[in-house]
C-alpha cells in the first residue's frame, strides 16, 4: 500500500525526468558531425589556464573522431546530464517522501500502520529509487541508437559500466534527501538543506586545489572518459584496494545513509 502510494505520488515527476534526461541527450548526439570540426577549431577550453577544462578540451578534438566522441558522450551524457539532471531529480524525489506526510498530517497514520519501521522506509524508498535508476539506463541505451544515426558507435558494456556508476551516484543523493526528509518536517528545509550541501560541493570542485575533496571528483570527466573509453574495467570500479574503487565508495555511502535513515525513522515521532 505505502509503496504504490508513493509510486503515484512520484509517477509523473519519473516520466517527465525521463523526457528531460532524453531531449537532452539527442541533440548532442545528433548535432555531432557539426559540433566536430568546430570544437578542433575552437581553442577556448585549452587557453582558459583550467587545467581540467583543458583536458576535456583535448579529449574532445582527439584526431580520432571515434576516440573524440567517446570522450564528448562522457562529458554530456554524463558529466552534465547525469551529474545535474539526477542529482537534481534524487533531490526532488527524496524531498516530499516524509516531509510531506508531515505537512499533509499523516504521518502519524502511517506511523500506526501494522508494520515495521524497517519495511515502511523500504516501501517508501524503493519506487522513487527505480524511478530514478531506470531513465538513466533507458537514456544511454537510447544513446546508441541515436549514435548509429551519425555512423558512430558506443560500446554497449562500458555504457552500461558508466550508467550503473551514474545511477549510484544519484541513489547516495537520494538517500541523503531521505534522511533529511524523516529529520525536518518542512519540504522546503530538506531542499534548502541538500540545495546548500550540493552548492557547497560543486564549489569545492570548481577550485582546482580542492577539488579532489568534492563528490563530484567520483563523478566527473576524469572518471567517466576511462569509463567508456574501455580504460577503467568493472574490477577497478568495484575494488577500493587495489584500484579506484569509486563505485564501491559510493554504494558505502548510500548503504550508510539508509542505515541512519532507517534508524533516524526508527526514533522518529509525529
Amino acid at each position: 500500500m505505502i509503496a504504490r502510494k508513493t509510486w503515484r505520488e512520484v509517477r509523473v515527476m519519473a516520466f517527465a525526468y525521463l523526457v528531460i534526461l532524453e531531449l537532452l541527450c539527442i541533440p548532442v548526439l545528433l548535432l555531432w558531425p557539426d559540433f566536430y570540426p568546430e570544437l578542433q577549431r575552437s581553442t577556448l577550453m585549452k587557453n582558459l589556464g583550467i587545467d581540467w577544462l583543458g583536458r576535456i578540451g583535448e579529449a574532445v578534438t582527439n584526431n580520432n573522431e571515434q576516440v573524440a566522441y567517446l570522450n564528448w558522450c562522457a562529458v554530456m551524457l554524463f558529466f552534465r546530464s547525469a551529474n545535474l539532471v539526477c542529482t537534481a531529480a534524487a533531490v526532488l524525489f527524496g524531498t516530499g517522501l516524509f516531509a510531506r506526510e508531515r505537512e499533509n498530517q499523516t504521518f502519524e497514520s502511517m506511523l500506526a500502520l501494522p508494520i515495521s519501521r524497517g519495511r515502511m522506509l523500504w516501501q517508501k524508498v524503493w519506487p522513487p529509487a527505480l524511478g530514478l535508476v531506470v531513465p538513466i539506463y533507458l537514456v544511454n541505451a537510447s544513446a546508441i541508437l541515436w549514435s548509429w544515426q551519425v555512423e558512430l558507435d558506443l560500446p554497449k558494456w562500458e555504457l552500461f559500466l558508466a550508467s550503473t556508476h551514474a545511477a549510484v551516484f544519484a541513489v547516495m543523493f537520494f538517500l541523503l534527501t531521505t534522511l533529511l526528509s524523516i529529520r525536518m518536517r518542512v519540504q522546503a528545509h530538506v531542499a534548502a538543506g541538500v540545495g546548500a550541501f550540493i552548492v557547497l560541493q560543486i564549489g569545492v570542485y570548481m577550485t582546482q586545489r580542492i577539488r579532489s575533496y568534492s563528490l563530484f571528483h567520483l563523478a566527473d570527466f576524469e572518471w567517466y572518459g576511462p569509463v567508456l573509453a574501455g580504460n577503467t574495467p568493472a574490477w577497478q570500479m568495484f575494488d577500493p584496494i587495489r584500484s579506484h574503487g569509486f563505485t564501491t565508495y559510493l554504494l558505502l555511502a548510500g548503504a550508510v545513509l539508509y542505515g541512519l535513515a532507517w534508524r533516524a525513522l526508527r526514533k522518529a515521532e509525529p
